[in-house]
């Protein structure tokens, strides 16, 4: 066994943290993370130098077939861990919110509106490496792990264009254990092409580990205008497209607010799976008193294809778990030969995983011509069985649907195989159950 000191690296009478034991050559569990606080800082991770220049990371990378990116970190001697504090840093120009990316741990403060039109093309802050999907968020490590205040202050004309065989858009690349508070966003503009991307104003994805906070809170999107077209001939294709952001694995996104349009048009071949929401896209986060007043336009060219492609679009969410006391009241119109694979839409979430829905309205219009098939429903296009599987092993036994207000409206034009429901695509499913767990779906008030 290897002992593990931590030294706070300040000076201060405050303890330090309880060493720990480590079995011989094995990782330190992320659970083993101590997270120290101290007044006016942020706290950036433990180094095993005094300098802070080598951080040590926590938990073991899974599933193991992965290839890191980075080395992995066993234990191999008893050693002292040194605390980095990140003083928070004031912000004024572009150049300096650009400069964010030289430090994707700090804690930073705008004190002046940004316009980013000089820039022409903007590069989002921080990244995610396709090989750590299942991996806790301590190993994204060229995500943003920082925090930044918006002051209430804009940052404006945002512009991102371009093809891409993988991309996270928005103003952050990807997130991890960060957050992002009180900012406005104006005017931005993403116009991009691909088969696999993530494309969202504030952030392409973000996710949070057990214990720890991923956050975007008071964060308003005005005049967003996003363009989406799927390369036609991708062997298959994975898209998340939002007006916030695009991809969240356990976060929050609390009073936040988007407008504008977003624009999707597929004729790949292949097939693959698409998320389009006003607020979130693919999303397992903890949403709050949000609201989203977008034009969601998904056009279908697909009549050749020769895969499925499955759509979860959403007035708030693409793909939801919790949501409560938010607002849907944009406008979904689905047009075009989708060819094969089902399309979910719902008023305020495409597609329900698990959890709780309660307290929400949905006033969205919603309109479908000429796709071969659509599952709609007021507040939501489905139940997805699929992932219900990942709330059950997690704990959770009942997805509620709890005193929801449906308020839109719908019309189909020559829509070859339609279910619409008031309330959920999917219908009152009482049960759903898969090697002896099972999912409760409740519906009250709806």
């Amino acid at each position: 066994m290897y002992t593990v000191q931590f030294d706070l690296n300040y000076n201060t009478d405050e303890a330090a943290p309880q060493p720990v034991t480590v079995p011989k050559d094995k990782e330190m569990a992320l659970s083993q993370k101590p997270l120290p606080e101290r007044s006016g800082y942020r706290f950036a991770g433990w180094y095993e130098d005094r300098a802070c220049t080598k951080e040590w990371l926590f938990g073991a990378k899974t599933p193991e077939f992965m290839k890191p990116p980075v080395e992995w970190m066993p234990v191999t001697r008893s050693m002292t861990l040194y605390a980095r504090w990140a003083a928070p840093v004031p912000i004024r120009t572009a150049e300096e919110l650009d400069a964010v990316r030289k430090d994707l741990y700090g804690w930073y403060v705008l004190y002046n509106d940004i316009d980013l039109s000089s820039f022409g093309q903007w590069q989002p802050i921080g990244n995610y490496e396709p090989d750590y999907e299942y991996a806790d968020a301590e190993w994204w490590v060229h995500a943003f792990k920082g925090r930044l205040d918006g002051n209430g202050h804009t940052i404006s004309r945002m512009r991102i264009e371009g093809a891409f065989p993988f991309c996270q858009c928005g103003l952050f690349g990807a997130i991890s254990n960060g957050e992002v508070h009180n900012l406005v966003i104006s005017a931005p503009f993403i116009n991009v092409k691909g088969a696999v991307l993530y494309a969202g104003t504030v952030a392409g994805m973000m996710r949070q580990d057990r214990g720890r906070h991923c956050i975007l809170e008071g964060i308003c999107v005005k005049g967003m205008q996003t363009c989406v077209e799927i390369d036609r001939e991708a062997r298959t294709t994975y898209i998340s497209v939002a007006g916030l952001i695009a991809g969240v694995w356990d976060g929050t996104i609390q009073n936040c607010q988007a407008d504008g349009r977003i624009k999707v048009r597929t004729a790949n071949r292949a097939g693959g799976i698409l998320f389009a929401g006003g607020l979130a896209g693919e999303s397992y986060s903890q949403t709050d008193s949000c609201s989203a007043r977008v034009e969601i336009d998904v056009e279908y060219d697909r009549a050749d294809a020769e895969g499925e492609q499955t759509s979860y679009i959403g007035g708030l969410q693409a793909g939801s778990t919790y949501i409560k006391n938010s607002l849907a009241e944009g406008s979904i119109s689905v047009s075009g030969d989708n060819g094969s694979g089902q399309v979910a839409v719902g008023g305020l979430a495409g597609s329900e995983r698990y959890g709780i829905v309660s307290g929400n309205t949905a006033r969205t219009s919603i309109q479908a011509k000429g796709t071969r098939s659509i599952q709609a429903g007021g507040i939501l296009g489905e139940y997805n069985f699929q992932y219900a599987v990942f709330g059950m092993m997690q704990g959770v036994t009942e997805t509620v649907l709890k005193d929801n207000r449906a308020e839109g409206t719908f019309h189909a034009d020559n829509v070859g195989n339609l279910i619409e429901e008031a309330i959920c695509g999917s219908g009152a499913v009482p049960a759903f159950e898969y090697n002896g767990m099972q999912m409760k779906y409740i519906v009250e008030n709806g």
